[in-house]
């Protein structure tokens, strides 16, 4: 039942228009947001312009529009030289030839499509505007623009891409390399149809690592892994405790630099395939419903029928495992 919920899809390629074409996009008054380096619209204001009567197709044709010209002017104050693609779903932003962003695109169309046959009514296609991959020349570009995110006083963990899920999500990387941008593609994307849902970090996560294994298996070869199994039930061993896990529940595990965020991503694969094995259909309906307050406790009680800190026992063994929501709030800053 994994392979169904998790499974390789192949799909065809969509044509690519040329999206590029400026005479073809409704004009768009642009707001830009004052406390951004690089150009960021303010997609509130942004709204304030549509009118009170606009359909889906104009609500659509309006952020598809503000979405390019966003795009031309980001590529603008860039350093390098970066031009906008697209296809029928994604626009791309790049300094990459253009037979490399077609490229691209068409492995952001395949993804797409077998993404969501791989999650089914769990996926959320319905936005306004077409998705946005960004795709930096370097690592350098690529934080300078992923900093503008960040809290005051926030320590970025190390990353080669991340879904923004902010005003107009959308999802930035900078390797150009296609095999290693075609597994941040189908992780963030996996983010993206899952944004709807108020799904906790863990479970975000869990499904995003376990659909890139899926549908990309050389990244799951256990010859490439940088530990053994039992090296990394070690490490699990040396890391969690009744603190820890809390962050991981929390989702703060997620974002901290060092060995922690490794070992969430690895924990959150884990027992969401767990999760996902024991009873697909249990699962769905848990993931349909979790909610990232309680890291989802109440709902797997009422869907899968045992608690959270089950799953943690089957890698952990036996410990405090149960998310406590009241730490979490006492261990926000002020």
């Amino acid at each position: 039942m994994l392979g169904l919920l998790f499974g390789k899809r192949t799909t065809a390629a969509q044509t690519a228009p040329d999206t590029h074409d400026t005479h073809a996009r409704m004009p768009v008054q642009m707001h830009w947001r004052s406390d951004m380096t690089l150009p960021v619209p303010d997609w509130y204001a942004m709204h304030d312009g549509l009118p009170d009567d606009a359909d889906d197709g104009l609500q659509y044709a309006y952020y598809d529009a503000a979405a390019a010209h966003w795009l031309d002017v980001l590529a603008d104050a860039l350093p390098a030289d970066y031009r906008q693609t697209g296809a029928t779903d994604f626009l791309l932003l790049s300094a990459q030839s253009a037979r490399d962003a077609a490229l691209v695109l068409r492995s952001c169309t395949q993804a797409l499509r077998a993404i969501k046959e791989s999650l089914g009514p769990l996926a959320c296609d319905s936005g306004n505007g077409r998705y946005i991959v960004l795709v930096f020349a370097s690592q350098d570009d690529y934080d300078a623009y992923v900093s503008q995110y960040q809290g005051e006083g926030e320590e970025a963990p190390m990353s080669s891409g991340v879904f923004i899920n902010a005003g107009y999500g959308h999802f930035a990387s900078w390797h150009d390399g296609l095999d290693e941008l075609e597994a941040v593609v189908v992780h963030e994307l996996t983010h993206a149809l899952l944004a709807h849902l108020p799904l906790p970090e863990w479970l975000h996560e869990g499904f995003a690592v376990n659909v890139e294994c899926s549908l990309l298996p050389r990244l799951a070869d256990p010859r490439l892994a940088l530990y053994r199994p039992d090296e990394m039930a070690a490490r699990h061993a040396d890391w969690w405790n009744a603190t820890t896990i809390q962050e991981f529940w929390s989702g703060a595990a997620f974002h901290t630099a060092g060995e922690g965020v490794e070992l969430a991503y690895e924990l959150a694969r884990e027992i969401t395939a767990l999760a996902a094995r024991e009873d697909e259909t249990a699962f769905r309906a848990f993931a349909a419903i979790a909610d990232g307050h309680d890291a989802g406790s109440a709902a797997a009680i009422d869907t899968l029928g045992y608690p959270l800190e089950h799953l943690i026992e089957a890698v952990l063994g036996e410990g405090d495992w149960a998310p406590r929501p009241d730490r979490w709030m006492a261990a926000s800053p002020a």
